[in-house]
């Protein structure tokens, strides 16, 4: 398997602080993290039943009600319009599998439809493109409003190995909006255990992932009251590929508990934002907790990660490039939580300034072990909105020039560092901050004194 610093190297243009070389379909590749082992073209869907089901290309609809437990749905070879899944109710142990057959299958439709691909009441099924050596996606969703959405009570699922591009608004949206039927509400639904990896999502009008709902503190005005939105409960999203969206690459919300958004390539976000602000690399929403580590995320129009999440957030081994915001930038709005940390990161060249603390309400905000190159005459590497933020600060590498830090091949795309680093052996223990392993997936340290920045010597 081809391994991490591969994929950085496809996009060795967009590494260059001066410069940045558009993407196209035909020429890029979806990252892969040797922490995962998945690929789009080896992600298998393995079924626990013989009853299969063929889709018809005339069917726009498959209601799962006679659908067993285990059960392959195929979607031939082919394009075809939109179709929505209903009623689809497998078990953890036998899921119900959907996926494309005899080749790529490809759904296409306009973006003034809804949607390309939909499930309504579905649960315990995975929805894999498999490819070959040949096709990196078996299944594409081409167009929609949505391109793909998991709504209307759909839970327990795994999204995977799927192209997803040309839609008006999210390329994968998660989550089902709180309405006046109480079966929607926070406390009433939770939606859990969902997968998105391995997505080649680009060219949205919107998100390209769009995970749970960003209004977890306030909820919504409707006609019977404000009423609050679903918590996501065990969150997984990683090794995604996510290219030229609207606004942010990567959005979660409401993810309370479980949540991981890790080993992600996210560039060219937020090209048309739909709103001032809306133009991010990762946004961790309202009522999200968790971990976001090991992405990659290049030429953001605004920060890079921002974080308004539960104050239990850990942001570490990122790689974050070019952003004309901040690198990152924490804010604390609904945070019961006692700490934001940020941790190990690269942030390179950002315009306003490296990270960014509007998070007064937390009670500690730790920034160590980050190597931050903000250019002569550009704004501090650390900023604190007032004396009200309580930080903690150490073992940061702060310097004007990418080329002090001593990288093997900055502009090519290789982060490893020279033996000749001032990274090397300058950083703090990391340990009690469950930051054991790097960028590339190697543990911390091989040695017993520790790196700074995302990747170990």
């Amino acid at each position: 398997m081809k391994n991490k610093n591969h994929w950085i190297r496809i996009i060795a243009g967009v590494l260059a602080i001066s410069s940045f070389a558009m993407c196209t379909k035909n020429n890029v590749e979806k990252p892969v993290s040797p922490s995962t082992a998945a690929t789009s073209s080896n992600v298998q869907a393995q079924a626990v039943s013989t009853f299969t089901y063929t889709v018809k290309p005339s069917d726009w609809m498959v209601d799962g009600t006679n659908i067993p437990p285990g059960a392959t749905i195929f979607i031939p070879a082919g394009t075809r319009g939109s179709l929505l899944f209903k009623n689809l109710k497998g078990t953890t142990a036998a899921p119900i599998i959907i996926t494309n057959q005899g080749g790529k299958a490809i759904i296409s439709t306009s973006v003034t439809a809804s949607y390309g691909f939909k499930t309504q009441n579905c649960s315990n099924f995975k929805v894999i493109g498999q490819g070959t050596a040949s096709i990196k996606n078996g299944l594409v969703v081409n167009g929609g409003n949505i391109g793909m959405t998991m709504d209307d009570l759909s839970t327990d699922f795994e999204i995977a190995g799927v192209e997803v591009c040309n839609s008006g608004f999210a390329g994968i949206m998660a989550k089902t909006d709180p309405s006046c039927d109480a079966a929607t509400w926070r406390g009433h639904f939770t939606m859990k255990n969902i997968f998105v990896h391995n997505n080649y999502v680009h060219k949205t009008g919107g998100e390209g992932l769009y995970i749970g709902n960003s209004f977890y503190a306030d909820g919504v005005s409707l006609s019977c009251g404000t009423v609050f939105p679903h918590d996501i409960v065990n969150a997984k999203i990683y090794a995604n590929f996510v290219d030229s969206t609207g606004s942010e690459g990567i959005q979660v919300g409401s993810a309370v508990s479980g949540c991981e958004i890790y080993n992600n390539m996210i560039i060219n976000s937020g090209m048309s934002p739909f709103s001032a602000y809306q133009d991010n690399g990762i946004q961790i929403g309202e009522g999200t907790g968790g971990k976001c580590y090991n992405n990659l995320i290049s030429n953001a129009p605004g920060n890079g990660i921002i974080v308004l999440g539960l104050g239990n957030n850990q942001v570490f081994n990122n790689y974050i490039l070019n952003s004309k915001g901040y690198g990152i930038f924490a804010d604390s709005r609904y945070t019961p939580g006692p700490y934001f940390q940020f941790v190990n990161n690269a942030i390179i060249a950002s315009k306003l300034g490296g990270i960014k603390l509007n998070s007064e309400t937390i009670p500690m905000n730790t920034v160590i072990n980050n190597v931050i190159v903000q250019p002569e005459g550009a704004s501090l590497a650390i900023i604190k909105k007032s004396s009200s933020v309580k930080l903690t600060a150490s073992n940061n590498y702060i310097t004007t020039n990418v080329a002090n830090i001593k990288y093997v091949n900055y502009n090519g795309g290789d982060f490893h560092l020279l033996s000749s680093s001032p990274l090397i052996k300058a950083g703090q223990n990391t340990s009690a901050y469950g930051v054991s392993f790097d960028y590339f997936s190697n543990p911390r340290p091989l040695v017993s004194t520790f790196d700074i920045g995302a990747a170990k010597y």
